[in-house]
Parts: structure tokens; sequence; C-alpha cells
């Protein structure tokens, strides 16, 4: 029987691998959300000083305009952070898979080893009793 434990070492590397992808990509999704709420929050601040000067057009203006841009880049954010989320249900799925492929290397290794170690002590209780029993003719 072939040795698993390459194997096993092999799959929980790549295994880590998927893992690393997948806060990669958790960290961007984070990034994104922070960009896209510093936006949001600057527009708030900017809104509260229009609204204290309501008189003046260019300032009603320029509020607008910069509306008009965070509107478009947090639309943008949003797209990004979709795409971003479709990779990580993409990798989720992959590791998992990963995962179980893992397992079923494991739990192969470990019946080997189980069915070895039960030979070993089915060799072992035979061999005790034959001296066993040669000791008892040894005694009579």
């Amino acid at each position: 029987m072939a040795n698993l434990d390459p194997l096993i070492r092999l799959n929980k590397f790549e295994l880590e691998e998927k893992q690393r992808v997948l806060a990669a990509l958790y960290a961007n999704v984070g990034r994104l959300e922070t960009m896209k709420s510093g936006m949001l929050d600057s527009l708030e601040s900017e809104k509260d000083v229009t609204d204290q000067d309501l008189g003046d057009i260019t300032m009603i203006q320029a509020y607008l305009a910069y509306l008009g841009r965070v509107k478009r880049d947090v639309a943008r954010f949003d797209q990004e952070i979709d795409k971003i989320e479709a990779r990580i249900d993409l990798a989720i799925d992959d590791m998992r898979e990963a995962f179980g492929e893992l397992k079923k290397i494991e739990i192969t290794r470990d019946r080997r080893l189980k069915e070895i170690r039960d030979e070993n002590k089915a060799r072992e209780d035979a061999l005790f009793s034959e001296i066993a029993l040669e000791m008892y003719r040894r005694q009579k």
C-alpha cells in the first residue's frame, strides 16, 4: 500500500492556498465597503454644510455635482463588491471540495493504518499462542 502522507501534505497545502485566496477576497470586499462608507460619510458632511447655506447657488450646484459623482462611485463599488462576492462563493465551493478530498484521503490512510495494526496484532497473538503452547508441551 502506498504511503498517503505526501498526498495529504499536498492537499493541506492546496487547502491553505485556497483559504489565503478567500481571505484576500474578503479583505478586498472590506476595503471596498470602507471606501464606500467613507464616501457616504463625506457626502453627509457636505450635505450638512450645504444645508447651512441654502442661499449660495454655487454651493448647491457643486453639491449636486458631487452627489452625482458619489452616486456613480457608490454604484461602481457595489458592482465590484457583487463581482467579488460571486468569486467568494466560487472560492468557498472550491475550498469545500478540497477539504472533502483531504478528508477522504485522511480516512483512507487511517483505515489502512488500522488494518495494518489489526494484522500485526493478530500475528502477535498467534505468535504468543504458539509460544504458550510450546511452553505447555515442554512442561509435560
